[in-house]
């Protein structure tokens, strides 16, 4: 996942009482806005209890692919290690039905792994349309597949009125053939990315502190993914298992209540726990947290960890 304009070191190494009210404040500016919820309590409540609309989540990210074909050093998303998976357009439709009952939703990130591997696509963005007509959908894209995508794929994305979203890898791409292409079909292209990457360590022994965690985390990793039914509130303990099994360690596992089923709670339900550090937080060592420049991945645990060996399956 790439990154930019403000300073991650900045808001991941202040450690002491001071320098976390300082980053929550003075040097607020250094933080991306919350990927859960832009509302203040007062907007909450006037929405939901005066105006009498769903609770509002600012974003979620669906993966349609796990598997992808570009092989990134220290995926956050487990992308370069995941078994390959292709989610069925009819579980994506009840999938979208689901949220759509509980949450009002300001944007949608179709993505992966790659999602332009899949083969259907373009249903994915009819669907998320149909169930969320008045919200910002983007398809999530390392490019390399676009020029070779069919008038069909073009045509539903300008129908859809779904934003094209590049990510910024330092890779060979027709960018102004691209640009061209996405502006003959009326289709609205963002490309995103700097070149710096970040690692945010996996401590397996679940050494940190939850809580400290998770205030630091706003904005970093703490971005809502959906899946299976539930909301997580990160890609790490959406996908930890392809992680734990590919280096063997049985004992980091992402739990229920590391994440919310979304059928079985109302909306609010939902949101309270989205705002709050769940168990697996204790994982994420923020103290050594680093940026880097992009690489292709060599699958070894070190990519995701520190001071760690194992040796993978």
């Amino acid at each position: 996942m790439v990154h930019g304009g403000y300073d991650l070191p900045a808001i991941v190494a202040r450690k002491s009482r001071l320098g976390r009210w300082l980053a929550a404040t003075a040097l607020r500016l250094y933080y991306p806005r919350s990927m859960v919820s832009r509302q203040n309590p007062v907007e909450r409540w006037l929405a939901t209890s005066v105006r009498g609309k769903l609770p509002t989540l600012y974003h979620f990210d669906f993966h349609i692919t796990d598997h992808c074909n570009l092989n990134c050093k220290g995926c956050l998303h487990f992308s370069s290690i995941c078994k390959p998976r292709f989610v069925e357009p009819a579980d994506f439709e009840n999938e979208m039905q689901a949220m759509a009952a509980k949450l009002r939703v300001e944007q949608i990130f179709l993505l992966g792994g790659e999602p332009l591997l899949h083969p259907q696509v373009n249903e994915f963005m009819r669907i998320a349309r149909n169930h969320f007509p008045a919200t910002r959908i983007c398809l999530v894209t390392n490019g390399i597949l676009l020029m070779q995508m069919s008038d069909e794929f073009w045509q539903t994305m300008a129908e859809t009125n779904t934003v094209l979203i590049a990510e910024g890898y330092p890779i060979p791409l027709p960018r102004e053939e691209i640009g061209a292409k996405a502006a003959a079909w009326g289709v609205a292209i963002e490309w995103i990315g700097y070149g710096a990457f970040y690692k945010l360590p996996i401590d397996v022994e679940g050494r940190q502190d939850a809580e400290q965690s998770f205030t630091r985390c706003s904005g970093i990793t703490n971005c809502p993914l959906y899946r299976d039914g539930r909301l997580y509130p990160c890609a790490y303990t959406a996908f930890v298992e392809a992680f734990a099994e590919r280096f063997d360690l049985p004992g980091l596992v992402s739990t229920d209540a590391d994440s919310i089923s979304v059928r079985d709670n109302d909306g609010r339900a939902i949101m309270e726990f989205m705002r709050r550090p769940v168990p697996f937080c204790r994982h994420c060592d923020f103290d050594h947290f680093e940026e880097y420049g992009w690489a292709r991945s060599e699958r070894t645990i070190e990519e995701w960890t520190i001071g760690r060996a194992t040796t993978p399956r």
